[in-house]
């Protein structure tokens, strides 16, 4: 039996729970970065290696070394048809990591078992006997399920975002979570007014009082979030990105632990200009390279719907 999870919190609160099996950590930050398309699994590995390592979060080589361990477990619990078992929570991040895994499920031989447990808390945050519980209450996923993550993990890859729209119309039946988690997805896109996405609105909106220290500037942030899904180093990468010159909306202090809004900043705030017309952008939603001016799928989120590129 192989128990798949999110991180190392969750690795150890399932292994304290005495079930059989061993636990695999699925490390990765799917929704930043470049996730395109065109890449098989060995292309795919080295340019999530090569992110990781440009973000400052790990070395290239250990990076690599890393996700090609995690994928040959995996591949070898499938050759075997070993039970997986699979430990992913309700937000964003874990529910990208869940449709990547289905994917790889979906491609394999097709003897496993899956089952998926779900809680209403953080698997970390759980002492033993609860995750034992939720652990007895896991159900068995079939291939109508598996078929939603791979077509999940296929949209969430593409070129053209509207695919995740097309997939949210249809339906993720089967996988309650992933719902939610995909909209939210969207709204990480730039907004049509003021260019920012929904994680930077909420940073720059926290700002609004006055300057904060990184940690509680870092909570009031994720406070709207419905499910928190980003981690520290995360949103330090979007306040440095927001403190880029020549057009910053925020400004830190000499040791970078202080933050404050900048002229601009209000203004985008206050719905006075649009981040966009002022900085640069180069960013991946998943296959979607996002590139200022001319290519930029933006977030509409009265209409709730993604606004294409303006052509021209």
């Amino acid at each position: 039996m192989l128990h798949v999870t999110n991180g190392d919190a969750a690795a150890e609160a399932i292994r304290s729970t005495g079930i059989d099996g061993e636990v695999l950590v699925w490390r990765d930050v799917l929704h930043e970065g470049p996730v395109p398309a065109g890449a098989n699994a060995l292309e795919l590995r080295e340019i999530r290696a090569g992110f990781l390592a440009r973000c400052g979060w790990a070395e290239r080589a250990q990076a690599l070394s890393a996700l090609a361990a995690r994928d040959e477990r995996l591949g070898t619990a499938l050759r075997a048809g070993e039970e997986l078992v699979l430990w992913f929570e309700d937000d964003l991040f874990d529910q990208l990591q869940l449709v990547q895994v289905l994917d790889r499920v979906a491609a394999g031989p097709g003897r496993s078992r899956v089952t998926a447990v779900a809680t209403e808390s953080y698997f970390g945050l759980l002492a033993a006997p609860e995750l034992a519980a939720a652990f007895a209450r896991a159900r068995e996923l079939g291939a109508a399920e598996i078929e939603v993550g791979r077509a999940a993990w296929a949209a969430f890859r593409g070129e053209d975002p509207r695919a995740l729209e097309a997939l949210l119309g249809a339906g993720t039946e089967g996988l309650p979570a992933l719902e939610a988690s995909l909209r939210r997805l969207l709204e990480q896109f730039p907004g049509v007014t003021d260019g920012l996405s929904r994680s930077e609105r909420q940073a720059v909106a926290a700002l609004a009082a006055g300057p904060l220290p990184f940690e509680e500037l870092f909570d009031r942030a994720q406070r709207p979030e419905e499910r928190r899904f980003l981690g520290d180093a995360v949103f330090r990468l979007y306040l440095e990105g927001l403190a880029q010159p020549p057009a910053p909306l925020v400004a830190a202090s000499e040791d970078g632990e202080v933050w404050r809004l900048t002229d601009l900043g209000r203004r985008v705030l206050r719905g006075e200009a649009d981040r966009l017309a002022y900085g640069r952008l180069d960013r991946w939603l998943g296959g979607v390279r996002l590139l200022a001016p001319s290519r930029v799928w933006r977030w509409d989120a009265a209409a709730a719907r993604l606004v294409p590129p303006v052509r021209g």
